[in-house]
């Protein structure tokens, strides 16, 4: 049996602490045969789980018997651990609790052990119900949160005010090709292209002075095998309660797919897909673009039109397949007998036009500018093979000069077509500069753009 003044001076001290305790003290005894007893147990322990304190003191087993069966070995086996060494006791562990239902405990005691061989742990415990509901819920949120994170095809990283990495999601390895370890503490600079790196910094300080989130930055980001993939990123501020940013939260995805696509789709606006030229958009910006250069330095141009001769009876022999292998290697000829500044374009099945800029005088624009009808006369007389078959064509080339002829891009280009139809009527292959006096005769007709 208990030893009477001990549990009359522990009693005393135990119900001055009670009341300080938002849960129940308790002086929990193990006899020498190995009964337990509750010499004391705070009333609050009564209420949660429909035990008499005062039966207790003879028998402790209905409380004990509280312990949720799952924790219960775990509970008094770990109670035993520190008896040789005296030393403090704590566990949180679930209670079955009065009327049905379950309750977590946070309970905390220290031990001795008394002459006759009995053991006392006395101590007090507190309910962490709430608490432990609230951490199982984070962790399901972090489960949920790195399945989400390590299944996304984005990269989700996490950024120090100065731009040097703090985390990095896995999937950085699979799009990046780096490990891990290469990204945490390096700064953005050592992936992302020098050339928008400025911009990146940019975004960034803006994301700052704001404290706003920020989404839309594109830049160019090196793979470990040394090309560039094309990413896009949004990204939020972590403030602090001064409103300075302390950290930077971004998701970054690949768009070097979505990048290459644009780029495709704006050659195709542009581009002739069959011979790969300035089609008639672009080469008529570029003319534009070329004139207003020109009338500002008074500098001459030469538009030339070149239409080829007999073009259809090669379709019409040999198939559109030969026709359009025909039109690549005439694109090809053209290109290598023009000047490195000279222009050329597709604007129509076998129509041509070149432009030949930065000229210092009239007289020199239109002596070069027959020099280069004359090579490309020549370029395209020599057979062509097509595909095992040989293809003879010629051309009729029409040169016209700003601003002798025209002071504008649509009036140039009806001067060029015209001075190419004289050199059609003239019995075709042949180059015809434009001649006023033959235009204002009404000989040919004329053609714009």
């Amino acid at each position: 049996m208990p030893d009477p003044q001990i549990d009359l001076d522990n009693i005393q001290t135990l119900e001055a602490l009670q009341g300080l305790l938002p849960g129940f003290v308790y002086q929990l005894r193990r006899e020498p045969d190995g009964h337990f007893v509750c010499p004391y147990v705070g009333k609050m322990a009564e209420r949660w789980f429909g035990v008499d304190r005062e039966a207790l003191k003879v028998d402790g087993a209905p409380l004990l018997d509280c312990i949720h069966p799952d924790d219960r070995e775990r509970v008094m086996r770990s109670r035993m651990e520190p008896v040789e060494h005296a030393e403090p006791w704590s566990m949180e562990f679930r209670m079955r609790c009065h009327g049905g239902g379950e309750m977590w405990l946070s309970a905390y005691d220290t031990v001795r052990r008394l002459d006759d061989g009995a053991i006392v742990w006395t101590g007090f415990a507190v309910e962490v119900t709430e608490r432990k509901q609230l951490e199982a819920s984070l962790r399901q949120s972090e489960a949920k949160f790195r399945a989400f994170v390590e299944t996304a095809s984005d990269v989700i990283y996490s950024l120090r005010p100065d731009g040097v990495l703090s985390y990095v999601s896995p999937n950085w390895t699979e799009n990046l090709g780096y490990p891990i370890s290469a990204a945490i503490d390096h700064a953005i600079d050592e992936y992302v292209s020098p050339e928008d790196l400025p911009a990146c910094y940019s975004f960034l300080e803006g994301i700052a002075r704001t404290g706003q989130k920020a989404s839309g930055i594109e830049y160019r980001i090196r793979h470990q095998d040394g090309h560039y993939r094309w990413h896009t990123s949004n990204v939020s501020p972590v403030l602090d309660e001064e409103g300075r940013v302390t950290e930077f939260l971004g998701i970054a995805r690949d768009i070097t797919e979505r990048k290459a696509t644009e780029e495709q789709m704006q050659r195709l606006a542009h581009y002739d897909p069959l011979t790969d030229l300035p089609n008639r958009t672009l080469f008529y910006q570029i003319l534009e673009h070329e004139l207003t250069g020109a009338r500002r330095a008074g500098q001459p141009v030469a538009l030339m039109f070149v239409d080829l001769d007999e073009f259809k009876p090669v379709n019409d022999q040999y198939g559109h397949a030969v026709g359009d292998l025909l039109l690549r290697q005439v694109a090809q000829r053209m290109t290598g007998a023009i000047r490195e500044s000279d222009v050329v374009g597709r604007i129509a099945g076998d129509e041509f036009v070149v432009m030949l800029p930065r000229f210092q005088s009239i007289q020199e624009s239109r002596a070069q500018a027959a020099v280069v009808g004359e090579k490309i006369r020549t370029a395209l007389a020599g057979p062509f093979d097509c595909d095992g078959v040989e293809v003879r064509i010629s051309c009729s080339i029409g040169i016209a000069l700003f601003p002798l002829d025209a002071d504008d891009g649509p009036a140039l280009s009806r001067a060029a077509d015209a001075a190419m139809y004289v050199a059609k009527n003239a019995g075709r292959n042949q180059v015809v500069v434009y001649d006023r006096a033959v235009h204002d005769s009404g000989v040919v007709g004329y053609r714009g753009y």
